[in-house]
């Protein structure tokens, strides 16, 4: 029997990567700044008009790391990736990413998980695909963060 296989997009951040199925990722759009919201955290950068939607722009890396995030270079890049759940006001998320994210094809052999004690709530799991370490977020957690954040007091 072949071995299962499942096509990942790959992001770089200013430190790691997050690996996402292919099937969530929607766009890499161009970074442009994202218009701020009043108030809220330092890792919701604001939200930007795309294809009709108002999409929440995230420092995905100052979020689970609740430090310096990610800065924003010339590379820099907006994932625009599907979210889960039942929300009514997030049906999409960016995430700012550094340069062109690669495809990658990911198997039982090719992908290993960390052991890690604790991650923080935004992220599922550390992984090394290829030997290269990433993140894979939370989606459904991600989703009522941002929600929450985004959107609860305005």
């Amino acid at each position: 029997m072949a071995e299962k296989e499942i096509r990942t997009i790959l992001a770089a951040l200013t430190e790691g990567h997050v690996l996402l199925p292919s099937s969530a990722v929607a766009e890499v759009a161009e970074f442009t700044d994202p218009e701020p919201f009043k108030q809220g955290p330092a890792w919701l950068l604001g939200e930007l008009a795309w294809r009709g939607w108002q999409v929440p722009v995230i420092d995905y890396l100052r979020l689970v790391n609740d430090q310096a995030g990610n800065a924003i270079t010339g590379k820099a890049r907006i994932l625009i990736i599907k979210t889960l759940g039942e929300s009514t006001q997030v049906n999409y998320i960016g995430l700012v990413v550094q340069g062109l994210p690669r495809l990658k094809t990911v198997t039982a052999k090719t992908l290993l998980e960390k052991q890690t004690k604790k991650l923080p709530k935004a992220q599922f799991s550390n992984v090394s695909i290829d030997d290269q370490p990433a993140m894979i977020p939370e989606l459904g957690y991600l989703t009522r963060i941002v929600e929450q954040a985004a959107y609860a007091n305005n």
